[in-house]
């Protein structure tokens, strides 16, 4: 049986819109009841889906948290400023909308275009990093360990690539799942711009535009997940679902450029594994890998899957290989034509069901 625990992890707020602040983190605790030590594992999400609904989707066999928490480690998910159960500063006001989409939300709540209240963008990746810092050493503390695992998907792979880098003696082991790529030439912003600090994502943005063109395999996602997702998305974002249109908004906060560069992702030198959809630009993505700096690395494609994987079908491949990964630090073989690894290693039984 697993527990299921809500934290709010005090923080000062580093964000230009509540700075100096104390605010709750929230972090989603999952573990097997009467487990004891275990391996500690943190997600961090990627640009739009929050925490839970991305790693804690409590339908079938679809959280990726509780599988973890079944083989015996103590997993975590946190929700980063802006998202989530976190602190949204200036989100609520819908003048502070990107004045491009408000139209969306015309009239409900907005009565018409407006400039927004705050002429800014929300955060930088700095603040992230700050938090992500933050929850790392709750961990350590409350679960007595020195390092901790982290997992991260998609602009995920910034917020924990960078971290890593910053951070090697508090990382134990790394996970990115369809990182986002590096760009070179930027440098880790040290201010907001100017801007707005949230723009909109509706289901149909997610599923038409985002996701559909990656749906291309007889049977990649099972009937009904899509309304299963977005009932989770909107019940992690109460004010998101009051606007726009019947079935809400997803709110997704702005942020300054990442500052995600190949020197960056040269300084990862944690045990690293990159996990990418074979309908997910894998090109790009192998691109990220080959930058990291870590010798200890491996780079897994999954057949019949995209960006969104862990809630198509081949959920279980991308479970079953991030739990051999941090166990034994290797994958072992599964059926044909289910995982191809690369380099060659061993992958075990059951990745690809």
């Amino acid at each position: 049986m697993l527990i299921t625990r809500d934290h709010f992890v005090p923080h000062v707020s580093t964000v230009p819109a509540n700075a100096g602040q104390l605010v709750g983190i929230h972090v989603r605790e999952k573990v097997r009841r009467g487990a004891r030590g275990g391996r500690v594992v943190l997600f961090v999400h990627g640009i739009s889906v929050p925490s839970v609904p991305a790693f804690d989707l409590e339908h079938k066999t679809y959280s990726w948290m509780a599988y973890l928490a079944r083989a015996g480690f103590r997993v975590y998910a946190m929700d980063l400023a802006g998202y989530g159960g976190s602190a949204k500063p200036m989100m609520d006001d819908p003048s502070n909308v990107d004045p491009g989409q408000q139209a969306i939300i015309t009239p409900r709540p907005l009565r018409g275009a407006c400039a927004p209240h705050y002429p800014c963008q929300l955060n930088t990746i700095r603040d992230d990093w700050n938090e992500i810092d933050t929850v790392v050493e709750w961990l350590r503390a409350s679960n007595r360990v020195r390092r901790v695992n982290l997992i991260g998907w998609s602009a995920g792979g910034p917020r924990v690539g960078g971290y890593v880098a910053r951070h090697p003696r508090k990382v134990e082991r790394v996970v990115l799942f369809a990182p986002a790529p590096t760009i070179a030439g930027l440098s880790i912003p040290e201010t907001i711009e100017a801007g707005f600090p949230m723009n909109l994502q509706t289901r149909k943005d997610l599923e038409n535009k985002r996701w559909d063109p990656d749906v291309r395999c007889t049977g990649q996602l099972e009937p009904g997940i899509r309304d299963v997702i977005w009932k989770a998305i909107m019940q992690w974002d109460r004010v998101g679902a009051g606007w726009g249109p019947e079935g809400g908004v997803m709110r997704v906060r702005t942020a300054t450029r990442f500052g995600w560069t190949p020197a960056l992702a040269a300084r990862v030198v944690a045990p690293t594994l990159v996990v990418v959809g074979e309908y997910d630009r894998i090109d790009e993505r192998r691109k990220v890998f080959e930058q990291i700096g870590s010798k200890d690395r491996v780079f897994l494609t999954v057949s019949c899957a995209s960006h969104f994987m862990l809630w198509e079908k081949q959920h279980a491949a991308i479970h079953y290989a991030s739990m051999a990964w941090l166990t034994h630090g290797r994958l072992k073989k599964v059926r044909r034509g289910e995982l191809r690894v690369d380099p060659e290693g061993e992958i075990g039984p059951g990745a690809g069901n």
